[in-house]
């Protein structure tokens, strides 16, 4: 672990770099700079071991005030804790598809990526390494330079049809949930927000890749802004438990508080772009019970087979891809004698535009206020393609939906901070780096221009770890 020291202490010296927050992105991030840094990262939560969440099964949660003006529930989430998110995390981890840089060169959707899939797939692989992603070799939508660190999980009986009579979409789930390695491997019992063996990959139980001697932390301390002098980073703003506030020096500062604490301390910090704060976003998605014709379950982790048939294509000009995953983990078996397993889980992921209507503002007291106007016609056209296409893709009959619902959050504060070539339409450029100020970072799932339908996590982390590459 790393050592600790009090915000006191910490203003006494001069470091390298600060980092404001401990989860992926701080993490990563880390893992890029130079062995001989003098880094400080700060983390306004506890340090909170596994036996101890496991014990009280109440993460501490970072609230935000939302006005939410959409016609559906809306939620985030967002632990204040060492390790932030990673300690509730399922695991998912698919690479971006390389069709999600370039959306809006190809369909004329969303904003501008500045960088490729080629650009991130040596760091996708670094961050694949230090998490011990089981995962397949055999990929048809992600090109990769090496093989996963271990094989797949054990597919379901489902997936193992899906896969045979559609290699081409179909393909076993990448996942943090161990398969091999130095963690347990995983129990497949379907509670992976809080995995009761720690067989997930976290930062806790992954820390070894991230501590270093020149390193410490102060927990129970929020960044509250950075100093800036000149047009350049100088250090930053500390909040103590207590309410005092200390200046701490630091050569470089990076934020990854997530999209929503991020924009909130650039805000207070007097940045200025026009984009700042705007376009948050995630994905939508809709879980489905189905009856088929065909056994499920039997399969190694909670889920085990992703689907890209509704994914890639010209349909994207109008609506958004999905991205379908089939859970191992059964909320409820069929009552016919006999067929009891014939029926799936599915998750419906959509890509959706963020809008710029979609933000994060100050209030008066200085904390954030979420303002949130729903999701847009595309990605509900996303999700209606897919559902209409089911029985196209899988290799045995659709009986019948039993029942569906679209979930309040995916759990994925993504948009606020957005990288950009131009400075008049987005925070950071290519590396994270903000356009009006030398030395600071924005890091984090903030700095996506659109949603894509995976999961962000991998995206972030090798997002970061380029970036810190680059100091």
């Amino acid at each position: 672990m790393f050592k600790t020291i009090t915000a006191e202490q910490a203003a006494a010296e001069r470091w390298d770099v600060l980092i404001a927050g401990s989860s992926f992105a701080a993490m990563f991030f880390l893992a890029g700079l130079p062995a001989d840094t003098r880094v400080l990262v700060v983390e306004r939560g506890p340090v909170m071991p596994h036996a101890d969440q496991i014990e009280t099964l109440d993460l501490p949660r970072a609230d935000y005030r939302l006005d939410n003006r959409a016609d559906l529930p809306k939620y985030w989430v967002a632990h204040s804790m060492f390790g932030g998110n990673s300690n509730c995390w399922w695991g998912q981890v698919p690479r971006f598809h390389p069709s999600d840089f370039t959306l809006f060169e190809d369909h004329g959707v969303g904003a501008r990526w500045p960088i490729r899939y080629d650009d991130l797939e040596p760091f996708y692989a670094e961050v694949e390494a230090v998490m011990e992603i089981a995962g397949p070799d055999d990929d048809p939508v992600h090109p990769r330079s090496g093989p996963f660190p271990f094989p797949p999980h054990a597919i379901s009986r489902s997936d193992a049809a899906c896969i045979a009579a559609r290699p081409d979409i179909w393909l076993p789930v990448a996942c943090a949930r161990a398969n091999g390695g130095g963690r347990a491997g995983c129990c497949t019992n379907g509670v992976c927000d809080l995995c009761p063996v720690d067989a997930k990959f976290s930062i806790l139980n992954g820390i070894d890749a991230f501590v270093r001697d020149t390193a410490r932390l102060v927990p129970g301390a929020e960044v509250r802004s950075v100093d800036i002098e000149g047009g350049t980073a100088t250090g930053v703003v500390l909040r103590d438990a207590d309410g005092t506030e200390r200046r701490v020096r630091a050569g470089l500062v990076a934020v990854a508080a997530n999209a929503i604490g991020n924009a909130a301390i650039l805000l207070r910090s007097g940045l200025t772009s026009p984009v700042l704060g705007r376009y948050l976003h995630e994905q939508v998605s809709q879980e489905m019970i189905v009856d088929v014709g065909a056994p499920n379950y039997f399969g190694g982790t909670s889920i085990t087979g992703h689907c890209y048939g509704f994914y890639d294509g010209p349909h994207r000009a109008t609506a958004g891809a999905v991205l379908m995953e089939n859970y191992n983990a059964p909320n409820e078996l069929r009552t016919e004698p006999g067929r009891w397993t014939e029926r799936l889980k599915l998750k419906l992921i959509a890509e959706d535009i963020p809008q710029a209507a979609n933000r994060v503002t100050l209030g008066d007291d200085g904390e954030p206020d979420v303002t949130w106007i729903g999701h847009t016609d595309y990605a509900y056209a996303g999700i209606a393609r897919a559902e209409a296409g089911l029985a196209d893709v899988f290799p045995f009959p659709v009986e019948g939906i039993v029942s569906k619902h679209f979930s309040p959050t995916e759990a994925h504060i993504q948009g606020t901070h957005r990288m950009g070539l131009d400075p008049e339409t987005s925070v950071t450029d290519g590396f994270l780096r903000c356009h009006e100020v030398e030395g600071l970072f924005a890091l984090g799932a903030g700095s996506f221009p659109t949603s894509s339908a995976a999961n962000p996590t991998l995206t972030l982390s090798a997002l970061s770890l380029r970036a810190g590459r680059s100091v």
